[in-house]
């Protein structure tokens, strides 16, 4: 029997095993950090146990997407052998990175069956339910002792659940009984993150997905349309909402402060949320001029910043991941990481529209957020994208159309 007669004739994993699992992978990726990873380890352990290799293989084959993110990990792999960071250091970031695992994965093996509609349903109620616990923290109906483990870290909130909060918006354009529910939704959770929360990324990001939707529902007209609402939004919430208000002042002022310190050299004045990241910007790029094209190495970061800034405050995370990313692996990193996203974006318009609208919203939550946190070295934020990403475009590749139900 020939190979591709035999792959051809494989079986799809067990979904009775793996189902369940993406579900519950997919429910907590709003909520804290030890859930998620707790259900990632699960994932993967069914995922082991459902078989289907052959018929994973060919799929593996066939996904753009799932061969990038591959060859990214193996990236971060050999850069452990060149790198200048201890083993210690390395391992520790390797494990942060590890999470590109599962895009393949979830793209070879859920198949577009039942499991993973569910899956994609289970993470809007998760964030649901996340969103009600920052309510209730909020009014004070959660007691002081279990306030800050209920609700994740305010980066971690603002990027999940403005995304949520697109999500709900971008259903409510299709015809139905529900529409009513999900304009709510959306309201609600933009609300929170634009008045509840404190995260100035989450700001940003939800007024980044406002344009993409009315660019994806009108064109070029809808861009427009979305930007001035965009615009419209930030002077409402910076105008009236208290919290918003006091995050962009305070921004506005690290950035002042930034400036006279540079002029005065006085690093104390360097310490704020703005001024260290601006810092560490410039001494990352510092690091990457030397070492432009495979980078220093995966785990370097510390041991790099330390020789290039020596009387700064140390890092060993630029809260960038463009820059974090060349920092370790150099251009061949940082074309890994864009050719893996330029990739989800085409393979997503394999995807029936809402699908495609939402893995678009994936890549332009991460894509701007990017540009202010490391979010794919980040556990929680990294994670929601390899999961989203898999789940996603599970169901771009024809040979998994009508499988793994």
């Amino acid at each position: 029997m020939s190979t591709d007669l035999f792959v051809a004739r494989a079986r799809p994993p067990r979904m009775s095993i793996l189902g369940p699992a993406a579900v519950l992978l997919a429910f907590t990726l709003s909520l804290p950090t030890a859930t998620g990873s707790a259900a990632a380890l699960l994932f993967l352990v069914a995922w082991l146990l459902g078989g289907g290799w052959a018929w994973q293989w060919r799929r593996l084959r066939a996904s753009p997407t799932a061969l990038w993110a591959t060859a990214l990990l193996l990236m971060f792999v050999l850069g452990m052998v060149y790198g200048s960071g201890t083993r210690a250091q390395q391992m520790e970031v390797m494990g942060k990175y590890a999470k590109l695992l599962l895009v393949p994965v979830l793209i070879v093996s859920v198949g577009d069956g039942p499991w993973r509609r569910r899956a994609l349903q289970a993470f809007l109620w998760g964030a649901v339910l996340a969103s009600a616990l920052s309510y209730a923290r909020f009014f004070g109906l959660v007691p002081g002792r279990w306030s800050d483990s209920i609700v994740q870290g305010h980066i971690h909130f603002g990027t999940i659940e403005a995304f949520a909060a697109y999500a709900f918006a971008r259903m409510a354009f299709e015809p139905g009984r529900r529409r009513a529910l999900w304009v709510l939704l959306a309201a609600l959770l933009a609300f929170d993150v634009v008045y509840v929360g404190i995260a100035r990324t989450g700001y940003v990001i939800v007024l980044a997905l406002i344009v993409l939707l009315g660019a994806q529902r009108l064109g070029a007209r809808g861009l427009l349309a979305g930007g001035g609402l965009a615009l419209l939004l930030a002077a409402v919430a910076f105008s009236a909402f208290p919290v918003a208000r006091m995050r962009m002042e305070q921004g506005v002022q690290n950035l002042r402060q930034y400036q006279r310190a540079e002029a005065d050299h006085d690093q104390n004045q360097v310490n704020t949320s703005w001024g260290l990241r601006l810092q560490f910007w410039s001494n990352t790029l510092r690091i990457i001029a030397q070492h432009p094209l495979v980078g220093s190495g995966t785990g370097s970061m510390d041991v790099q910043y330390a020789r290039v800034a020596p009387h700064d405050l140390h890092t060993s995370n630029p809260h960038n991941e463009y820059l974090n990313s060349a920092e370790q692996l150099g251009a061949v990193g940082l074309l890994l990481l864009l050719g893996m996203a330029a990739a989800a974006w085409r393979d997503a318009r394999g995807l029936d529209r809402m699908e495609r609208d939402f893995a678009h919203g994936v890549l332009v939550t991460i894509g701007v957020g990017s540009l202010f946190n490391s979010l794919l070295m980040d556990v929680n934020e990294g994670r929601f994208l390899v999961v989203m990403l898999g789940l996603l475009l599970a169901a771009a590749l024809g040979t998994g159309r009508r499988a793994g139900g």
